[in-house]
């Protein structure tokens, strides 16, 4: 473990109320006992985002730039707020009994470990430590590689319908080419981005190639769309 993967920040009397451990759930190594579970999933992850890749993929979250990329995303504030408010409320609860240390524990996770958990636990300690909560904050897993991002199975359906996105075609030209209705055609979208846990179906695109369910990026210009009878033109 690095210097810096577990750091405590206790006030004068030295007691530490909570213990934030930061993990990927990727790694099937997950902390142990009862605490507050905080899910940064749901927020930007730099590995998954082309403009940032090469730039933030060796970095952690500790990193003062992917620390605000992650925080960034919207409702990431919310998030901490909401984990923050949490974690008071437990510890306002009446006392264990005698002997025993009324601690929190919090534990935020992420896919790999390295960047969204490691950021989202460091801005809890810092909101917790601003109302004088003495904390402990251990990153279980910031050293280890990134986790290689996983190929879901989509149908075939799916799997269609991201070729065409990746090619630059509309919905309706999709419903076209596939035969089937517009609406279809969003409902699978809709399904698609669940599977690759995208935002939206530019994103899509962009993980089919992270993940290489997408052959090579095509050369600028070098895209085929459809025509408006269906057939594929240059």
């Amino acid at each position: 473990m690095t210097l810096h993967a577990l750091r405590g920040h206790a006030r004068p009397s030295g007691f530490i109320q909570s213990v934030i451990t930061s993990y990927g759930e990727g790694h099937h190594d997950a902390p142990s006992g009862n605490a507050l579970r905080v899910d940064a999933r749901p927020l930007r992850n730099p590995p998954d985002d082309p403009a940032v890749r090469e730039r933030m993929l060796r970095s952690t979250g500790m990193d003062p730039e992917v620390r605000h990329y992650v925080m960034s995303t919207r409702g990431a504030d919310q998030l901490v707020d909401r984990s923050v408010q949490r974690t008071l409320a437990l510890l306002r609860l009446p006392a264990p009994p005698r002997g025993q240390l009324h601690r929190v524990d919090v534990h935020v996770l992420c896919e790999g470990g390295r960047h969204r958990s490691v950021a989202l636990a460091e801005e809890i300690s810092t909101q917790l430590q601003a109302v004088g909560i003495g904390c402990e904050v251990e990153h279980r897993h910031i050293d280890r590689p990134v986790l290689k991002r996983w190929c879901p199975q989509l149908t075939e359906h799916e799997a269609a319908v991201l070729h065409l996105l990746a090619r630059g075609y509309s919905y309706t030209e999709i419903a076209t080419a596939l035969r089937v209705r517009s609406q279809t055609v969003g409902l699978l979208v809709a399904r698609l981005r669940g599977a690759l846990r995208a935002r939206s179906a530019a994103h899509a695109v962009a993980v089919g190639y992270e993940t290489e369910l997408l052959p090579a990026r095509p050369r600028a210009g070098a895209l085929r769309r459809s025509s408006s009878d269906g057939s594929d033109c240059e």
